[in-house]
C-alpha cells in the first residue's frame, strides 16, 4: 500500500449544475477489492458526452439530479496500487479501461455482449462510478487492458478504435470490400483505421465543408482512398460500396448511405443521434435491394485485442490530440467545440 495516502490530494474536474465544470481537490481513493487505482495519464473528450454534459445540452440534463458528478470514460494510464483480491495485476502496469461494466449474469454478458447488457454502468457516466477527469481513478480489474509501449494518448483512443473494429467485427466485411465512411470524427477515423487493416480494396470517408482543410486530408494520411464533402457524396462515388460505416450521427448520412450501398451490401450505423427528433429511414428501398442494417454499440473483449494489435503497428498520431494539462480544461473544451483535432485529450 502507498504510504500517507489519506493525506495526499488530488485535482478533479467536477460538472455543476449549470454549463462548465469546476477544478476541485479531493483526497486520492483507495482501491476495494477486486479494484486497482490508476493514475491518468491522458483522459478524452468525447464529443458525445463529456463535451455536450460540458456545454449542458438538453440530451444530457437527466443527470442534474446527480451533480456535482465526477465525468470522463475514456482513459489510459498507470496503475498505481492493487486492492485486495486482485489477481494478474501490479503497480507500474500501464492499461486502458473498458468503462462499459456489464452485470456479468445475463445472457448478452455470458455471450460477451456486456456492452448492451440492460443493467450496464459506464465508468465516468454513471452516478455510482467517478470518472477519470482526475490525477486519480479507482476501477475493477476486469475493466484493464495492457497496452505495453504505446502511448497513453493511443491508449485513450483505443476505446473508440475498438468500437469501430466491433462494427467491422459484426458485419460482413471482408478482405477486398470497398467501403465508404461518413463522419471523419474520431469514430469514423476509428473505423478507417479498422478498414484499412483488416484489407478494404477502397475506403471513402465523407465529410463537411468544414473539414475540408483540417479532417479531410487527416484521414488520407491515415489511409483513405477518397475523401468527398456530403455536398456532392453521391456525385463523387462513382461506384455503390460493399459496406457503408454510418458514424456521423447524422440523419442526412442514413439518407446517403441508403443510396450508396450495393444490392446486397450493407450499413453499419455506428453514430449516435443527439437529436430528440427520430431518423427517417426508407425501408421499403433498402428491403427490395437487399440492403442490411448492422448497428453498433459498445466494444467486445475481442474488439480491444485486436484494436491493440492494429495500434501496435500502425501510425495513429494524426489522429491524437491536441492534447492539454487538466488544468487547462476550459480550452480543451473550447478545442472540442472548434473541432481542433481528432481525439483531445486533457493529461492530469
Amino acid at each position: 500500500m502507498t504510504p500517507n495516502t489519506a493525506d495526499r490530494m488530488t485535482a478533479v474536474l467536477k460538472t455543476r449544475p449549470e454549463p462548465g465544470m469546476a477544478l476541485e481537490s479531493v483526497p486520492v481513493p483507495e482501491p476495494g477489492s477486486g479494484e486497482v487505482r490508476i493514475r491518468v495519464e491522458s483522459v478524452g473528450i468525447d464529443g458525445g458526452a463529456e463535451a455536450l454534459i460540458y456545454d449542458w445540452h438538453e440530451s444530457k440534463r437527466y443527470y442534474a439530479d446527480q451533480l456535482p458528478q465526477l465525468f470522463g470514460h475514456e482513459f489510459a494510464g498507470v496503475i498505481d496500487e492493487t486492492g485486495p483480491d486482485v489477481d494478474g495485476f501490479e503497480a507500474g502496469t500501464r492499461v486502458a479501461v473498458e468503462p462499459v461494466l456489464g452485470c456479468g449474469r445475463c445472457r448478452l454478458c455470458r455471450s460477451g455482449s456486456f456492452g448492451i447488457c440492460p443493467d450496464r454502468r459506464i465508468v465516468g457516466l454513471h452516478p455510482d462510478l467517478d470518472g477519470a477527469l482526475a490525477e486519480y481513478a479507482v476501477v475493477p480489474q476486469e475493466t484493464l487492458y495492457p497496452i505495453g509501449s504505446l502511448s497513453a494518448d493511443e491508449g485513450v483512443f483505443l476505446e473508440l478504435l475498438g468500437l469501430a473494429v466491433h462494427g467491422i467485427e459484426r458485419s460482413g466485411f471482408e478482405p477486398g470490400d470497398s467501403v465508404a465512411i461518413s463522419g471523419p470524427g474520431s469514430v469514423g477515423i476509428g473505423a478507417l483505421v479498422a478498414a484499412v487493416a483488416g484489407g478494404a480494396s477502397s475506403v471513402t470517408v465523407i465529410g463537411t465543408a468544414d473539414d475540408r482543410e483540417d479532417r479531410l486530408p487527416l484521414a488520407r494520411e491515415l489511409g483513405a482512398t477518397r475523401t468527398v464533402t456530403a455536398e456532392n457524396a453521391e456525385a463523387k462515388l462513382a461506384e455503390e460500396v460493399d459496406v457503408f460505416v454510418e458514424a456521423s450521427g447524422h440523419p442526412d448520412a442514413v439518407s446517403l448511405a441508403s443510396s450508396a450501398t450495393r444490392r446486397d451490401g450493407e450499413i453499419v450505423q455506428i453514430g449516435i443521434f443527439h437529436g430528440s427528433e427520430t431518423v427517417p429511414v426508407d425501408l421499403t428501398r433498402l428491403v427490395r435491394r437487399g440492403v442490411s442494417i448492422t448497428t453498433v454499440y459498445g466494444r467486445r473483449d475481442s474488439s480491444w485485442r485486436r484494436a491493440i494489435a492494429i495500434a501496435e503497428n500502425a501510425d495513429l498520431s494524426p489522429a491524437l490530440g491536441p492534447s492539454f494539462p487538466l488544468g487547462e480544461y476550459e480550452r480543451a473544451f473550447d478545442a472540442t467545440r472548434r473541432r481542433e483535432g481528432i481525439k483531445i485529450t486533457l493529461h492530469p
